[in-house]
């Protein structure tokens, strides 16, 4: 059974594969969204404008937008899931392992196809999508090299 291991976190996926639980994990994907990255200024062009009130006091949020990095996140979220969707059309029967930082791991699972959901048998709430693959593997529970 095909296996798919998704790391990721706001900015940055890795999608790695093997062909079975015996088989060592390939890296097949590495996906960036630089936006996620940026300061909340350069995500944020207009603003919401200051109030000043009767009474002198200055300096009040006309405005309560959604943060933006957090509309950022929930992009690159069905960025990744889109990606995933067109992977498991391909190669069924499979199983996918999702590793997520915490905040991302709600926006991802939130962005997956119904299908999708079906296929993942075990979520890890980490940010490791920095670590090597070796170190990745020794977090899966069912995922043993022989």
């Amino acid at each position: 059974m095909f296996t798919y291991v998704i790391v990721a976190n706001a900015s940055q996926a890795r999608i790695l594969s093997a062909k079975n639980n015996t088989m060592s994990l390939t890296e097949i994907s590495n996906l960036i969204h630089s936006a996620s990255r940026l300061r909340e200024q350069e995500l944020v062009t207009n603003r919401p404008g200051s109030g000043n009130n009767p009474g002198g006091y200055r300096g009040h949020s006309m405005g309560h937008e959604q943060d933006a990095h957090q509309r950022q996140g929930a992009l690159f979220a069905h960025q990744l899931s889109d990606e995933i969707d067109k992977l498991v059309q391909g190669n069924k029967p499979c199983k996918i392992y999702l590793i997520a930082a915490p905040a991302f791991l709600g926006q991802l699972r939130a962005a997956l196809s119904k299908p999708t959901v079906s296929l993942v048998v075990h979520e890890i709430t980490k940010d490791l999508v920095t670590h090597s693959v070796e170190d990745i593997r020794s977090h899966l529970p069912e995922y043993r090299q022989h």
